[in-house]
């Protein structure tokens, strides 16, 4: 049954690239054929650099439904030295992915099990659901995330940022950001990043 999942997520990515890289070389061809005296001004402006998207250079995360379900999600954890994995989890599995970066949360923020000379590190896992977890790992006033995926496809553990801990100002660490990215899939909202 798993099976049938990752091959039905990879035959639909797959068929989208295929029909998106079609409809972009037709638009191609009628904007040319439209222009034909302006075709070099329209290829040079068409590549422009400075509005290139560029792929992540940090570690990343992305979540998102599998063919607009709200029952299946893709999830894809990068480690920023070009390392990947990913894999297609059930809503309960979502849920149980939220309670556990909630839990890392609550607990980075606490002064429990803070190393003075060392960092101490704990991990926070669901017993019954290994697919995702968090260690968190505290020395001095910062919490540092790190957070594992395991799929079929592998295992992978991505620095996730830090926070100091009674800081008055936000905090920002990619941690945070997977935090947001859940919630918001399961809801049914795009975050920016």
């Amino acid at each position: 049954m798993h099976e049938n999942w990752k091959t039905r997520f990879v035959a639909q990515w797959l068929l989208t690239l295929l029909i998106s890289g079609a409809g972009l070389a037709q638009d191609r061809n009628q904007k040319m054929q439209q222009r034909p005296g302006q075709q070099q001004a329209t290829i040079d402006q068409r590549f422009d650099s400075s509005k290139a998207i560029r792929a992540p250079s940090g570690p990343s995360f992305y979540i998102g439904p599998v063919g607009g379900s709200a029952m299946m999600f893709s999830v894809l954890l990068g480690d920023g030295g070009g390392n990947t994995v990913a894999g297609t989890f059930t809503l309960r599995q979502i849920d149980v992915f939220e309670a556990v970066l909630e839990e890392a949360k609550a607990f980075a923020l606490n002064d429990e099990k803070v190393g003075s000379a060392a960092p101490l590190t704990t991990r926070l896992m669901e017993q019954h659901e290994w697919s995702l977890f968090v260690d968190v790992s505290k020395i001095g006033t910062k919490s540092r995330f790190f957070v594992s995926l395991i799929t079929p496809q592998g295992r992978l553990t991505a620095p996730a940022g830090e926070i100091t801990r009674g800081s008055k100002e936000e905090q920002s660490a990619l941690f945070l950001d997977i935090l947001t990215q859940v919630r918001n899939a399961k809801t049914g909202t795009t975050s920016s990043r």
